[in-house]
């Protein structure tokens, strides 16, 4: 159960690397837009998160509610984000997703 714990970690962690540095990728250009890689990274996100979140109690680790409510429900947000912005090619669900992902690592790093 450990090790499942690690894998969804390591792929939790390929996500958010995927979105930010696709993200970090486009600001270079003139017309950032919302890829279906956000979309798919965003879905790797929210299931890696509830497996991360399922092997910990499965293992009587701590978890914190709250925290992982909140993560819950920022993931839930790129993921809206990400699908809108795919669909309807606009800036600020561009700069939407990355600001939501961003947020969500801080709660993720600095809520202990």
């Amino acid at each position: 159960m450990e090790t499942l714990r690690y894998v969804f970690l390591v792929f939790h962690l390929f996500g958010f690397a995927a979105i930010l540095g696709g993200l970090f990728y486009q600001l270079r250009g003139k017309d950032p837009v919302t890829g279906g890689y956000m979309v798919s990274s965003a879905g790797v996100q929210l299931v890696t998160g509830a497996g991360l979140i399922w092997t910990r109690m499965s293992l009587d680790l701590p978890v914190i509610d709250a925290k992982m409510w909140v993560k819950l429900a920022l993931d839930a947000l790129v993921a809206a984000v990400a699908l809108v912005g795919m669909r309807n090619r606009k800036a600020w669900a561009f700069y939407g997703v990355g600001t939501f992902t961003a947020a969500a690592v801080v709660v993720a790093v600095a809520w202990t």
